[in-house]
């Protein structure tokens, strides 16, 4: 396991972007998650 560091900073900004790109795909799965629970029953 790596361990953690306080004082690592994202220069690049890669995890900005990437934590951005999760929420952004979330979201719009949401919809389609609903109607796949209220149709299949899980």
């Amino acid at each position: 396991m790596a361990e953690y560091d306080p004082n690592f900073k994202d220069t690049s900004g890669f995890m900005s972007l990437f934590l951005g790109l999760v929420v952004v795909v979330g979201m719009s799965c949401l919809p389609a998650t609903i109607i796949w629970i209220k149709y299949f029953g899980l």
